[in-house]
């Protein structure tokens, strides 16, 4: 959240900017200006200076993964002997762009993957390749009970 040591104090209205942008990243300046309260050349400045202090990190549309064809949603725990591996994990999350996310975390395991699938073969080809690299714990997803934006403290 820094750019060259200055730290940016967020006000409601980069709040709610923010929470706006979340909620609809191909709102309008007009729409999102008419909607803090602002005019549209400062709400143009106000988004100028959250992508520049990488506060908004990018735009993006959320695509249905079962609408495309994954039929099969995924997380997969993973456990790897020391940082030596990393690079093989790397090399796995290149080869198959259906690991939509990959998390190194603490605890028992070291990294959590949620990976979208057409079907069993190629959920299993995908998990064959990981426990190439280590042992693996796989749960199929039910459903998704909440996929929110990041809050705005």
């Amino acid at each position: 959240m820094t750019n060259g040591g200055a730290l940016k104090e967020l006000d409601e209205t980069d709040h709610a900017l923010l929470e706006a942008v979340q909620r609809d990243g191909r709102a309008t300046l007009s729409d999102l200006a008419v909607e803090i309260r602002l005019s549209v050349s400062a709400t143009r400045a106000r988004l100028r200076a959250l992508e520049e202090q990488r506060i908004i990190t990018a735009y993006a549309a959320h695509v249905d993964p079962e609408a495309v064809g994954y039929a099969l949603r995924a997380v997969v725990r993973m456990k790897v002997n020391g940082p030596l591996f990393d690079a093989e994990v790397a090399t796995v999350l290149e080869r198959h762009p259906q690991i939509v996310r990959c998390l190194r975390v603490t605890g028992e395991s070291c990294y959590m993957m949620e990976i979208v699938a057409t079907g069993l073969r190629d959920l299993e080809e995908i998990t064959d390749d990981l426990a190439q690299i280590g042992p693996i714990s796989t749960d199929l997803v039910y459903e998704v009970v909440a996929d929110k934006p990041t809050p705005v403290p």
